[in-house]
């Protein structure tokens, strides 16, 4: 159904007016192709070019390189290399890949990246109260259920009783639907759903919030703590195991025992390794010294993670410490603290761009751009008829599509074209949405729906609109082209005769194929450079 709406969108541009591409000065011409000023000084002004515009003899030697390149490509584009399979499915897959890139508000996107970064500077304690329905997928009707349950909660801790006291009584007595109390100690960003992340995060230690809803499900909150986030730990350890599962009294002190003259021993100035070695339980990493991998909080055992955290300096032993495992003793290896910014931007970056239940607030700068670009108007009377619709049948059922191909009002429209509600039922019945409740679903995928057409309008555009796309796009071309005659030319042969070959080759084509230079804009090029 997707493809119905793609087909009207290139009907949308088809129908627009085409505009005229802006003339520019042309720096060169290789047989009947004018090269623009604007590529010769976007290749001049590369990282990695060395080139000095307002240097006459490093443009003069410049302009050499850059009409040898096209000259190349014009003899690779005479073998027919530009038309062959692959080359045309690798350049297909690099313009949509570009394409992409931009498609994009930088800034925007920045400004969520950032956002997720700053929570990741805290580790949040809380305990919550759900109040759910076990259904797949759900009405509004039925949450109204579980919103009173959690109002009513709400109003019983506003009135005096503790949020610890409602939660348990309720969890434990309520059997008409799912509640559940929990506490969770350690809460980093991106390990719950968004709507959820975001309000626990903006609370501070005391706070109470809800009703909050994620589907069918309604929370209360309570932050317990919010404390800086003290990244990673690397430790080794030496583990005394209980001899049981359930030791005795006089079997856990003849194992402190044990552990107390390890202890002494380590700290007397024994190598912790080799001790590791020596009497370690822990078949996994007593072998080797003892040494475990890096770990955060919340994924240890909670004494273990508090005696690792408070060990300030490398090297550092701690006393043995009771688990139900035996004693533990550790010592310091290494700490990491939260990674700045600069590293880690591209691992949020991944993982907000790959998570759908973040899209909307990821994208959501760039769909504005976009929708006031194109004269975005929304039809919201048209939508409450959707809305009504999801009342009575999920919309991924046969009974909301069948009815909702019946529907031929205007939703919204972009630029001069209208999108009737039917064609959004149409896509609606194939999303990529993991929402159980139905309005939910329907909303985040009407936001995709909006989100592919205004991307596919742009798709159509970009050779015309975006300058900085032709560059680069005009950049692969040449290096792909050059890759493959070069390959063809010099590469193939042995390295003793690839300059004698090169340069007969520069003579060659040079001769073969009309070249024209515009001196005049070389001379004044540093006007050109704003």
């Amino acid at each position: 159904m997707k493809k119905i709406v793609l087909l009207l969108v290139s009907v949308v541009m088809v129908s627009t007016e085409e505009a005229k591409k802006k003339e520019e000065p042309v720096i060169m011409t290789v047989s009947d192709k004018k090269i623009p000023l604007s590529e010769f000084i976007f290749m001049a002004m590369r990282d990695n070019s060395g080139v000095d515009l307002n240097d006459k003899k490093s443009v003069d030697n410049f302009v050499e390189l850059f009409k040898n390149l096209k000259l190349k490509v014009e003899d690779a584009e005479s073998l027919g290399l530009h038309k062959t399979p692959d080359f045309e499915k690798d350049l297909a897959n690099y313009k949509r890949q570009l394409g992409q890139n931009f498609l994009s508000d930088k800034a925007g996107e920045e400004a969520e990246i950032r956002a997720l970064y700053e929570r990741l500077k805290f580790v949040l304690g809380f305990k919550f109260i759900m109040f759910s329905i076990p259904m797949k997928q759900s009405l509004a009707k039925d949450t109204v259920a579980p919103y009173k349950q959690a109002v009513a909660a709400l109003q019983r801790i506003k009135e005096g009783e503790s949020f610890e006291a409602v939660g348990e009584d309720l969890a434990k007595n309520t059997k008409d639907m799912e509640v559940k109390y929990e506490t969770i100690s350690h809460l980093f960003p991106l390990q719950i759903m968004n709507v959820l992340e975001k309000v626990i995060y903006e609370m501070e230690p005391g706070d109470i919030a809800g009703p909050v809803r994620a589907g069918n499900v309604f929370h209360l909150f309570k932050l317990d703590r919010k404390i800086p986030n003290p990244g990673n730990v690397r430790v080794a350890q030496i583990l005394t195991s209980f001899p049981s599962d359930d030791p005795s009294p006089e079997e856990i002190e003849q194992t402190r025992v044990t552990a107390d003259s390890i202890y002494r021993l380590a700290m007397a100035g024994a190598d912790f390794a080799e001790l590791a070695i020596k009497y370690s339980a822990d078949s996994t990493y007593g072998p080797g010294g003892g040494l475990l991998p890096y770990f955060r909080l919340g994924q240890m055992l909670e004494p273990i993670e508090e005696a690792a955290f408070a060990l300030k300096d490398t090297g550092e032993i701690s006393q043995p410490l009771q688990t139900r495992f035996g004693f533990h003793i550790l010592q310091l290896k290494d700490r990491k603290p939260l990674a700045p910014y600069e590293e880690i931007e591209p691992q949020i970056y991944q993982s907000l761009a790959n998570d759908m239940d973040r899209h909307a607030d990821f994208y959501r700068s760039f769909d504005e751009k976009m929708k006031e670009r194109h004269n975005y108007i929304f039809y919201p009377e048209a939508y409450a008829e959707l809305e009504q619709l999801a009342e009575t049948a999920f919309p991924l059922d046969s009974n909301f599509y069948f009815q909702g191909l019946g529907l031929d009002k205007t939703l919204m429209r972009l630029d001069t074209f209208d999108f009737p509600q039917h064609l959004f039922v149409r896509y609606l019945y194939t999303p990529k949405s993991n929402k159980t409740f139905s309005l939910d679903l329907m909303q985040e995928v009407y936001d995709q729906f909006v989100r592919s057409i205004l991307r596919e309008m742009e798709m159509d555009v970009l050779e015309r609109d975006y300058a900085d796309y032709n560059l680069q796009l005009n950049e692969y071309y040449d290096g792909s082209l050059l890759f493959e005659i070069s390959n063809k030319r010099i590469w193939s042969y042995p390295e003793e005769k690839q300059e004698e070959l090169e340069a007969e080759w520069v003579t060659e084509i040079n001769k073969k194929y009309p070249v024209t230079i515009n001196r005049k804009i070389l001379k004044n090029i540093r006007k050109y450079l704003n």
